[in-house]
């Protein structure tokens, strides 16, 4: 059995993410509040801007719940690159599963479309 997961990027995690990654200082001096929350949106502009993506929930046991959370995201957000992939099992490019070490079969998350 698959699970599914959306995957994407929205306004809230780039914000979150320019949070972690903007100093909150200076040559060793604190920089005001106003200046550093600022700086944040400019950041998480950028991020916005770029084409990382991430995955903005947990899996889901079917493809039909990740396409509603999907239409939730993108009513209550700014949101961009919006998709659906399913952890399956990776495949080479002759299309055979590919195996770990020990044998075990490589999973990973893979697009996933209606058609699939």
């Amino acid at each position: 059995m698959s699970t599914f997961a959306v995957f994407g990027m929205n306004r809230a995690l780039a914000v979150s993410m320019a949070r972690k990654i903007t100093p909150a200082t200076r040559g060793g001096v604190e920089i005001p509040l106003e200046e550093w929350e600022q700086a944040v949106s400019d950041y998480a502009d950028v991020i916005m801007s770029g084409t990382r993506t991430a995955q903005l929930c947990q899996p889901f046991d079917a493809p039909q719940f990740a396409q509603q959370f999907m239409q939730l995201v993108r009513e209550q957000d700014d949101c961009r690159d919006l998709h659906v992939k399913a952890r399956t099992v990776k495949k080479d490019a002759s299309g055979k599963p590919m195996k770990t070490k020990k044998g075990a079969p490589m999973m990973g998350w893979q697009p996933w479309s209606t058609t699939a």
